[in-house]
């Protein structure tokens, strides 16, 4: 009887140990493709980011451009004159 005990119990902790040994390298699977969906995710997330900073550096870089700032001073009633080079001199001076 005590036997017989003895062979179950080795029988169900064998089948116990394959278990576990073929669940391993399917669980070691589902951890590298949830890691490369992650990988893939933050690769996307950061392509576009920059590509919004590029917008947003082409969008600073059209607004500093000469063309922009007369369209905008007629939009808004600005008016440009012409500075004396002296008065500019003194100004730069007085600092």
């Amino acid at each position: 009887m005590r036997r017989i005990r003895a062979e179950r119990t080795v029988i169900i902790l064998t089948i116990v140990f394959i278990n576990i040994c073929l669940l391993i390298p399917v669980w070691q699977s589902a951890s590298n493709t949830q890691l490369r969906w992650q990988l893939a995710q933050s690769e996307q997330m950061l392509k576009a980011q920059e590509e919004r900073k590029m917008v947003l550096t082409a969008a600073i870089a059209k607004q500093m451009t000469p063309e922009y700032l007369i369209e905008q001073s007629s939009v808004r009633n600005i008016v440009f004159t012409q500075i004396d080079s002296t008065t500019a001199s003194l100004v730069a001076s007085n600092r």
